[in-house]
This record gives C-alpha cells, sequence and structure tokens, in this order.
C-alpha cells in the first residue's frame, strides 16, 4: 500500500505560519488584556475623587466653609503614591484623623495616594504641576476645594494624576495609563 501526499500531514511550513499565526494572536491578546487592566484601576481614583467631593459639600453645608484635610501638598493618604495596594485606614499617617472626620472611607485597598486641600475666598488655590484646566483665575468670592490622586501603577516612577476641585464637576487627569 502506498500513502499519498494528502494522507502524510503537515509540512513544516505550514506548521510554522500556524505557529506565527498564533504567535501574533497572544500577543494581541496580552496587550489587550493589560490596557484593560490599567483602565480598570484608573477607576479607583475617580471613584474616591467623587467620593471626596460629595463628602467636602456635604462639609460645607454644614460649616459653611470646605474641610483643609491634607497637612501639605505633599502629605499623601494613605501614603505615598508607589505601585503597592495598602488599606485606606493609617493609623501612622498624621492626617488620618481629619479624613476621618470628612467621612472618606473605602472598604478596599488603594493604589493612589490623596491630597484635599481648602481656601476661603481670600486664598487662591495652589499651583499643583499639573496643567489643569477650566480653573478661574480668582475664587469669585467663594471657598474652594481641589482633590489630587497619584499613582504609579508600574512602578517607572512616572505618576497618573487626576484632580478634582470645587470649580468644576469634571475630573483631569494627566498621564492616567502610567
Amino acid at each position: 500500500m502506498r500513502i499519498g501526499r494528502s494522507d502524510r500531514g503537515f509540512t513544516l511550513t505550514e506548521l510554522m505560519v500556524v505557529v506565527a499565526i498564533v504567535s501574533v494572536l497572544a500577543t494581541l491578546a496580552v496587550y489587550g488584556v493589560r490596557k484593560y487592566v490599567f483602565a480598570s484601576k484608573a477607576a479607583e481614583p475617580i471613584y474616591m475623587i467623587g467620593q471626596i467631593k460629595t463628602q467636602q459639600e456635604a462639609w460645607r453645608e454644614e460649616f459653611h466653609a470646605y474641610y483643609d484635610v491634607s497637612t501639605t501638598l505633599t502629605s499623601w493618604y494613605p501614603d505615598l503614591p508607589n505601585n503597592a495596594k495598602r488599606h485606606w485606614v493609617n493609623p501612622a499617617h498624621a492626617d488620618q484623623q481629619k479624613w476621618l472626620f470628612l467621612g472618606v472611607s473605602t472598604p478596599n485597598p488603594v493604589q493612589y495616594g490623596y491630597i484635599t486641600k481648602s481656601g476661603g475666598p481670600a486664598n487662591a488655590p495652589p499651583g499643583l504641576g499639573t496643567n489643569q484646566v477650566g480653573w478661574p483665575p480668582a475664587t469669585n468670592g467663594e471657598p474652594w476645594f481641589l482633590v489630587v490622586a497619584a499613582g504609579d501603577l508600574n512602578g517607572d516612577g512616572n505618576l497618573s494624576k487626576f484632580v478634582g476641585s470645587s470649580f468644576t464637576s469634571e475630573i483631569y487627569a494627566e498621564n492616567d495609563s502610567e
């Protein structure tokens, strides 16, 4: 009995083409999954900034001013921005009591550090080293607050920053894929 050409199986060239196609598809899948994971991590600061803004507005309703929670523009809560997850409650942080008074909390660990500063009508908001747009040059005789979230999700030293304020309902994002 003689075996014909069609009964022998695949040639080496056909197998190499299949391996190349599978490799390209796997690379695209890994890239897509990474993009999805980073996008899902950007949801945390948007949620937390929204919660902080809500609590600041509630504080203003009760006390007619916004609450100045963060001591400085470098006192990130619950800790410095890096690529590690940590619990929201940090008893060792100098501003922890102020965050508790404001009423912001989350049951999940966070990867971003947060700052919220406020001021009266006579005080101008500080520059944040970002290119925030849409902020008025003056406070128009109103108290104000701003919220900053920063994180380094991939550990390369470049921070993702998200900024919210009492000036606008929008949240400004810078390097949100970092």
